[in-house]
């Protein structure tokens, strides 16, 4: 199918910007798989290691941990049922019993420790050039795009 003769150079900045943005996250995700093959972790592992740390008592339900991560239950699952297994975590469950709760467990805390250090190092060297006010507003626009995303996917839903 040939393009339109209206094709604007607008649109194709944007499409443009949509594979950067993609290109970015690839690689970043990657590096951090590099950096955490040792332990036989992910970023998504190494992710719910820091919400958990950072949880009020060192616990959150399956569905925080989803929401804060943008994945889906089924993917949180799988990723708690390995930290358990190498007993990073534990979990329980809630008042209703399907709910389950993850609980950070001491070694797990000692593990962050351990990655925290180079891995949000590495973070910090790849954004440095980023200064803060930039980096507020590219999590505006990052919010506001995935907000539309989930939007547009909602109606195709329906």
């Amino acid at each position: 199918m040939p393009l339109p003769r209206n094709f604007t150079l607008s649109t194709d900045e944007k499409s443009r910007l949509g594979a950067q943005l993609l290109r970015l996250a690839k690689r970043y995700d990657r590096a951090l798989e590099v950096r955490l093959s040792p332990w036989h972790l992910g970023p998504t592992h190494y992710e719910i290691l820091k919400l958990l740390y950072a949880a009020q008592d060192y616990s959150l339900r399956h569905g925080q941990l989803a929401e804060a991560l943008g994945i889906t239950l089924p993917s949180i699952t799988v990723a708690v049922r390995k930290l358990t297994g190498l007993g990073l975590m534990g979990q329980r469950r809630g008042f209703d019993r399907r709910e389950r709760i993850a609980t950070l467990s001491v070694k797990g805390a000692e593990m962050l420790s351990t990655l925290y250090e180079s891995n949000e190092g590495f973070a910090e060297s790849v954004f440095s050039s980023v200064d803060d006010k930039d980096a507020k507003g590219l999590a505006r626009v990052l919010t506001s795009l995935l907000a539309r995303l989930s939007a547009l996917g909602d109606i195709k839903a329906a």
